[in-house]
């Protein structure tokens, strides 16, 4: 029994999660992660997207001011801020999910 989350109205650019699929079976019934529609592979790609397209916004800044065009230093610094955080969270995402995957190679069965 899954029930949607609703999303949050704070945050733009986040969709909430609308419940986790594949997972309804008992083990041992043969339901293979991946079978489903992967709505959490679909949310990861979608966000490691998001972030490369910020460093490609960030480096055509950097490339523009560099060359002398019409871009602000400070458009050039917000771009590159945004580019370094986008970074660091899927970093942080990266090491909460290797952390979590260690922890159930830990547990005792």
């Amino acid at each position: 029994m899954s029930m949607p989350i609703p999303p949050t109205g704070g945050v733009s650019g986040i969709a909430g999660i609308s419940g986790i699929e594949g997972l309804g079976g008992a083990a041992g019934t043969g339901a293979a992660a991946g079978t489903s529609s992967a709505p959490f592979a679909q949310a990861m790609t979608a966000g490691l997207d998001s972030v490369s397209s910020l460093e490609r916004t960030a480096d055509a800044a950097v490339a523009s001011f560099a060359a002398g065009g019409s871009i602000q230093i400070t458009d050039v610094m917000a771009a590159t801020s945004k580019a370094n955080l986008g970074v660091t969270i899927v970093n942080e995402i990266r090491n909460r999910g290797l952390e979590a995957y260690q922890s159930i190679l830990n547990v005792q069965v």
